[in-house]
């Protein structure tokens, strides 16, 4: 293994083992709340590796260690994106006790996952939003497919201060074979993954077919 500084090595640490817990756990959610406040059984089984799905780039989301700054960033507090129309309230989200990934509260909100880098200090920060919504109609990710590379996201901080990302690829992968830990993984560059559902509504399990990933890496 590459050897690292101690604070690189520890948020490596630190990265890994929550991954690993993740891993452990029978299934997670990627941004699948179509019950209208209860949780869809909209689940991916988490392996600890899987094989890559059909994607619509080339590129693919590296996992690998980043060094993390010496300061520590204030919390997310909104989420733009200009191109698609998204001014949204960021919240905090983790693992349910089951191991699943928590949801967005509601259609208009977007939840940032507190076992992925914190934006601002380098890594991996995941965010997912719902695509629509029942009894609401199409939720704050409903137009995220329609980003485009060079794209701008932004993320204010708490205390006012504003990180811009630039959307560098976006890809499409069917729900139950997804590379997870590509997905949520740490990164050697600074980026923001956004994650949504996709592909065709099955009505019987209320389950996307497919989950929308973009990301966009720091400028």
């Amino acid at each position: 293994m590459t050897w690292m500084p101690g604070r690189a090595r520890w948020w490596w640490v630190l990265a890994t083992a929550a991954l690993v817990a993740v891993a452990g756990a029978v299934a997670w959610v990627l941004a699948g709340n179509f019950g209208g406040g209860s949780l869809a059984p909209d689940l991916l089984a988490l392996p600890t590796t899987a094989p890559r799905a059909a994607v619509t780039s080339t590129a693919t989301p590296k996992s690998t260690a980043t060094p993390a700054p010496s300061f520590i960033a204030a919390p997310p507090a909104r989420l733009l994106i200009p191109a698609i129309g998204v001014d949204a309230p960021v919240t905090v989200k983790g693992l349910r006790a089951n191991a699943v990934m928590d949801v967005p509260d509601g259609p208009e909100d977007v939840a940032w996952y507190n076992f992925t880098a914190r934006p601002g200090m380098g890594g991996n920060a995941v965010i997912s939003g719902h695509l629509d919504y029942r009894n609401y109609g199409e939720a704050v990710f409903w137009r995220l497919k329609e980003l485009q590379e060079g794209d701008i996201v932004e993320v204010r901080l708490a205390d006012g201060s504003v990180l811009r990302y630039q959307v560098s690829l976006k890809l499409s992968y069917a729900a139950r074979t997804a590379p997870v830990l590509e997905i949520v993984g740490p990164t050697s560059k600074e980026v923001v993954t956004l994650i949504t559902c996709g592909g065709t509504f099955d009505g019987g399990s209320r389950s996307y077919s497919d989950r929308l990933v973009v990301r966009a890496e720091r400028i």
